[in-house]
């Protein structure tokens, strides 16, 4: 079985076919990630709907952060906290230095992911992050809070730098390959230094990538390229990283 650990399901006109048509690639799990409040809501009730094949990440992106005002931001953290118990995954959050472009938009999103990570750690959860423009700062977050609550953190699209992976190597962070590792030289490098227990896949779909459409299904691309630079076979790439998403959740691998 393979698994997409990140993907915002919820922009999809027809999540139940991107499910069904990524389940004939073998793509039979899917983290449906929320940005803000309304989407962590559709997360929910996709999780819900689709029990056993749709896990429910929830949190507010940085981007979002800096483009709200104080009050709403307030109530998207409220939001989270109330909801977090029904949650797989805090996520997708993190820090975004491209858009915020002041010290207090930087400030905002540093303190809003605390107030999160608070949140993530009472109800016993694991992270996903984002940290486009600020690999290091949200690496250093989740190395803090792995070692803190014991809990485990997801560098989502993290594959721009082997010195940063070794790091996570060596701290228990997990990264997570995109469709970027389908065609992309650098991006095969970086993601052959992911330790073999680290290992996850995901699309973030769908964002499209190289002008190719996103969606669920290419985690079946992902693995076979994978794969093919390992010298191991897909059905070997899909048992490690089905067992390390377990791992990452802390559940048996027989649930999922």
């Amino acid at each position: 079985m393979l698994i997409d650990t990140h993907c915002h399901l919820d922009q999809f006109e027809d999540p139940e076919d991107a499910l069904d048509r990524a389940a004939e690639r073998g793509v039979r799990r899917v983290v449906a990630v929320g940005e803000d409040p309304e989407s962590a809501r559709v997360a929910l009730e996709l999780k819900e709907r689709f029990p056993g094949r749709v896990l429910a990440g929830i949190g507010l992106h940085p981007v979002w952060v800096v483009q709200n005002c104080r009050e709403d931001v307030e109530q998207g953290v409220s939001f989270i906290a109330e909801n977090m118990a029904e949650a797989d995954i805090l996520g997708e959050v993190g820090l975004d230095f491209k858009w915020a472009e002041t010290d207090g938009q930087k400030e905002l999103q540093g303190e809003v992911l605390e107030k999160q990570f608070e949140i993530a750690a009472r109800n016993g959860k694991p992270i996903n992050l984002h940290s486009r423009r600020c690999l290091r700062q949200v690496m250093e977050r989740a190395v803090a809070f792995h070692r803190e609550t014991g809990l485990n953190a997801q560098l989502h699209w993290f594959t721009q730098s082997r010195k940063l992976v070794r790091i996570c190597n060596q701290e228990g962070i997990y990264v997570s390959v995109g469709p970027t590792a389908i065609d992309h030289p650098q991006t095969q490098e970086v993601a052959l230094s992911i330790a073999d227990e680290l290992l996850l896949l995901e699309t973030d779909a769908p964002v499209p990538v190289a002008g190719c459409p996103g969606h669920p299904q290419r985690v079946r691309e992902v693995a076979e390229v994978l794969a093919r630079l390992k010298g191991i076979s897909r059905e070997e790439i899909a048992e490690r990283t089905t067992a390390n998403f377990a791992r990452f959740l802390d559940v048996d691998s027989t649930v999922l």
